[in-house]
């Protein structure tokens, strides 16, 4: 089965003060991404009345599941919600092979958020968070499955990633410090951990943040009031938390979203102190990229007249993997998962395909929707493939099919630092089969890979072009508000890495 334009993200998570709100939070934020493109379903257990409102405000529709253990439920979902044509995302740790193995086919894609990968995976598609996972970490047993991993794929909340495209300003002083730990905090550290940062001389302030799953908040309350140092904040919007970021130039956070989201915001020291077995991949990265040390360093940082210029270094590192783009990597991730199977590979232009070419670029439909519309002469066009051919700033790819080896189209790539410019041709006996957008993703993953400086790949397409427009939009390109000068009776798409 193939999902199709009125496709719904179905999302399955729970969350409590037992376990936290992280999966609850990342599936909000991917519905906060996706929502303009599919209606949104919400499947929880048990939820408390507070997450209860906040996901209706998310998603269009919210199903409370009945309390029951994991393994019954594929088939509740199955029979009471789910429909052919869905994609389902799961996001916990009772979602496993078998799990997902058994609702696999009610659905037309199933999606798997990890950070773990402890497991097999029947899903088409896995997001891991953390840096430095890739496919061979997986056992994969879904044909084409992918894994998409790092802060380019992590899905954070709209205020944070608009927060990341913004100029840097000024940095905060490194003695004003953050203390979040999730919204739950379920093993209860935020008081031990403001304590001793507390005992700090050069700290002028903590702000310590909490949510509402928060068991503790009355203790906390009754500690703080001695504290004149402490200003405590409850339950805030995503908003007001990326302000507060953005005033402590130091946190202290768990390796979790939260660490992403004051990258995010604008960085600064980061300290992180893992509160579940589940952040280990993600503390791992943090660390070893230089966006953040472990908590114990804290005493020795924070007291250190260096502190400042950690905070600003590692500040910049961190500026360096949170480019806000995250949302566009998603949106381009869901609309290739949509698409049908390759039924062609591709392979590069020789000097052997020089009259194939010819006879393409000269074909009626292809010249009427070319910049340039007149017919290509047979000099003209060899000069042309002349140039073009071993051009380390030219990409040519021809598209066959997988079983015939026949010529199905072509794509090809200028090159410009770390743009690419396409345009594309299906060959006319080709036409009107679906190829195009299947084209278009396959082609732009091959020039990165070949190319892997390659950083944005844009593509032209007149007004006119019903066909071609349709095509860019489907394989999950991002319109771009202006046209180009240079093509102002077009469309200019773009796609980012």
């Amino acid at each position: 089965m193939v999902a199709t334009a009125s496709s719904r993200l179905v999302f399955r998570a729970d969350g409590n003060p037992r376990i936290g709100l992280g999966h609850v939070m990342r599936l909000l934020a991917l519905a906060d991404i996706l929502g303009e493109q599919y209606q949104t379903v919400f499947v929880v257990q048990e939820p408390w009345p507070e997450l209860l409102q906040l996901l209706r405000a998310t998603c269009n529709e919210v199903v409370e599941a009945p309390p029951m253990p994991y393994e019954g439920e594929p088939a509740w979902l199955a029979q009471q919600v789910l429909q052919p044509t869905d994609v389902l995302v799961l996001d916990g740790y009772g979602f496993e092979y078998n799990y997902q193995q058994v609702l696999r086919p009610h659905v037309a894609r199933l999606v798997y958020i990890d950070d773990l990968h402890t497991f097999p995976q029947a899903a088409d598609l896995i997001i891991n968070p953390a840096g430095g996972i890739s496919a061979k970490d997986y056992e994969l047993r879904q044909p084409g499955a992918r894994v998409l991993s790092g802060p380019r794929y992590a899905p954070l909340r709209p205020a944070f990633q608009q927060a990341a495209q913004q100029a840097t300003a000024e940095a905060p002083s490194a003695h004003t410090v953050l203390v979040c730990l999730g919204g739950a905090d379920p093993t209860q550290q935020t008081q031990r951990i403001t304590h001793m940062l507390l005992e700090l001389e050069p700290i002028r302030q903590v702000h310590a943040v909490v949510g509402s799953a928060f068991a503790g908040w009355e203790a906390l309350q009754n500690w703080a009031n001695d504290q004149p140092r402490l200003l405590l904040h409850r339950n805030l919007g995503a908003a007001e938390l990326c302000t507060l970021m953005q005033q402590c130039g130091t946190a202290v956070c768990s390796p979790s979203t939260i660490s992403y989201e004051y990258c995010a915001a604008g960085g600064g020291l980061l300290f992180v102190q893992p509160v579940a077995d589940n952040q280990h991949d993600i503390d791992l990265f943090l660390r070893s990229s230089g966006l953040a040390l472990p908590f114990h360093a804290a005493t020795n940082v924070l007291t250190s007249p260096e502190a400042g210029r950690l905070s600003e270094q590692m500040r910049l590192a961190q500026r360096r993997q949170f480019d806000g783009l995250a949302p566009q990597r998603l949106r381009q991730a869901f609309a290739a998962l949509q698409l049908p199977a390759r039924a062609f590979g591709l392979r590069q232009v020789t000097a052997a395909d020089s009259d194939l070419l010819f006879s393409w670029s000269n074909d009626p439909t292809v010249r009427q929707f070319s910049f340039n519309p007149n017919p290509i002469g047979r000099a003209e066009h060899e000069a042309w493939f002349a140039s073009r051919l071993g051009n380390p700033e030219t990409v040519l790819l021809i598209a066959e099919d997988a079983a015939t080896n026949s010529p199905q189209g072509l794509i090809r790539f200028a090159l410009a630092g770390p743009d690419a410019t396409l345009s594309y041709q299906i060959a006319a006996e080709h036409r009107g089969r679906g190829l195009s957008a299947p084209l278009l993703v396959a082609g732009t993953e091959a020039v990165q890979q070949l190319q892997p400086q390659v950083k944005r790949v844009l593509g032209h397409v007149q007004l006119r072009n019903e066909a071609s427009l349709k095509s860019f939009r489907r394989a999950g390109f991002t319109e771009l508000s202006e046209a180009e000068a240079s093509h102002p009776e077009s469309v200019t798409f773009a796609w980012v890495f």
